[in-house]
């Protein structure tokens, strides 16, 4: 039988591949010993390193958190986090003991269920996980020798390793020993585990963690970080605002993270805004003006507030009139944190629709028919960020038309021949950032009609 495609032949090429986007819209908390490595008192001594290898664990639900064994700090902030409404789809809980040189863990008398044993420990150290248990009077076990009492209190002691099981003990975030230089180490694990996340926030208040947090992130086009000030109630008591990471950010010109300053213990306000504003698509909000649940405002007399916004700090106060909300919603740099958030995005959403273009296509010339379409896709994603509301909306000003963006057409005779060899086309564009209205001042004036 004669081969039907010497009359008709007919080839398919599937132009389908698509660059993958950011994310853009995910929290990352970051907590030494989060307890979400399902060992039980039933084994916890037998438990290799392998099994408790994963440090980065993801939750759609807060149910799922506390289904995980997730206690202390690291359950309230994630409470926080869930609590917003609309509420967050996802979050990304990691492990970061590694930036501790010893986790502090406090005795809290409850039943550990392990027959004469007051409280029970697991540890990670080296390649090896060691064990513990405490009968009221002393440490016993193959890792009792890396657990030191503090010398003030008789209920707190240090770690030195990565907690992967605790009972008759909570982690104490706020005891725990920072290590210098080590966050870069830590997050670099974290993201060969886990890198679908955005914004950052960590149980910790301690500078000493929350400034290795800001220089890290401060050099990534990707991610954000919110943390939290304690305003000098535990940490530079007597100085504050200086050695507090709300001056550090200002001092630093910081633009990738943002501090609000809260002096109530447990009070995660970082996680509660990065649940709320994280839900919504880069470009159509403000992080000003928002109410939080699962958290409570401060009271700041007016000296403290515009110390803390004199140096683009944040507050989450009440109002009065049922008005809590957030303010004034800026970057270290004094830039608004959504700015920032939609740059980010919109360099990611043109790079990837580019990438798209580009992979499905046979070629694209040199030319201006080329040059063209590479415009008008660049002009389609600041389309979109434009109605996402990232982009100033076009507009008449009196008798000029003001356009929310441009992007300039690059002639051939502007184009060198080394550019056109190497395949190099700079295509220059604009935009014009779409602010939030934030306070309103009204300028009135009474009358008397008739007068």
């Amino acid at each position: 039988m004669a081969d039907l495609r010497r009359l008709f032949n007919m080839k398919i090429t599937r132009q389908t591949k698509a660059a993958a986007y950011g994310v853009f819209g995910v929290g990352l908390e970051l907590t030494p010993a989060p307890g979400f490595y399902g060992v039980t008192k039933e084994n916890f001594e037998s438990i290799t390193a392998a099994d408790v290898s994963k440090i980065v664990k993801v939750y759609s639900l807060y149910d799922d958190v506390i289904d995980d064994g997730v206690t202390g700090a690291a359950l309230k902030a994630a409470n926080a986090y869930f609590n917003q409404k609309p509420t967050p789809d996802t979050l990304v809980i990691a492990d970061i003991s590694g930036a501790f040189s010893s986790v502090a863990i406090l005795l809290n008398g409850d039943d550990t269920g392990i027959q004469d044993v007051k409280a029970a420990v697991a540890f990670v150290s080296g390649d090896d996980v060691l064990n513990a248990t405490f009968d009221g009077t002393a440490w016993v076990g193959t890792g009792a020798d890396k657990i030191t009492a503090d010398e003030n209190n008789a209920e707190l002691y240090q770690v030195d390793g990565r907690i992967v099981f605790l009972t008759g003990a909570d982690v104490s975030v706020g005891y725990s020993d920072v290590k210098a230089d080590s966050f870069t180490n830590v997050i670099t694990a974290v993201k060969k585990q886990n890198n679908n996340w955005f914004m950052s926030f960590t149980t910790s208040r301690n500078p000493a963690l929350l400034t290795q947090v800001a220089d890290w992130t401060e050099a990534q086009t990707d991610k954000m970080a919110a943390l939290v000030d304690d305003g000098g109630a535990i940490y530079n008591v007597g100085t504050w605002p200086t050695g507090g990471i709300t001056q550090y950010l200002f001092d630093k010109q910081y633009a990738g993270s943002f501090a609000t300053t809260t002096r109530i213990d447990s009070n995660y306000v970082d996680a509660a805004q990065a649940g709320r504003c994280l839900t919504m698509q880069p470009g159509s909000e403000t992080w000003a003006l928002k109410t939080l649940s699962g958290v409570v405002t401060d009271d700041f007399d007016e000296t403290d507030y515009q110390t803390i916004t004199a140096i683009n700090g944040n507050t989450y106060e009440d109002y009065g009139s049922g008005v809590m909300v957030t303010y004034p919603g800026t970057v270290g740099d004094g830039e608004s944190i959504e700015a920032v958030r939609f740059c980010y995005w919109l360099a990611d959403y043109m790079q990837k629709n580019l990438a798209t273009f580009a992979i499905n296509q046979k070629k694209i010339p040199y030319a201006p028919s080329g040059i063209e379409l590479v415009c008008k896709n660049m002009e389609k994603s600041l389309k979109t960020g434009q109605d996402n509301g990232g982009i100033l909306e076009n507009f008449t000003n009196g008798d000029e038309y003001v356009r929310g963006f441009t992007v300039t057409r690059p002639t051939m005779s502007q184009i060198t021949a080394a550019q056109q060899i190497k395949g190099n086309l700079q295509v220059p564009f604009q935009f014009y950032l779409a602010h939030a209205i934030k306070n309103v001042e009204g300028i009135g004036t009474a009358l008397t009609w008739g007068m």
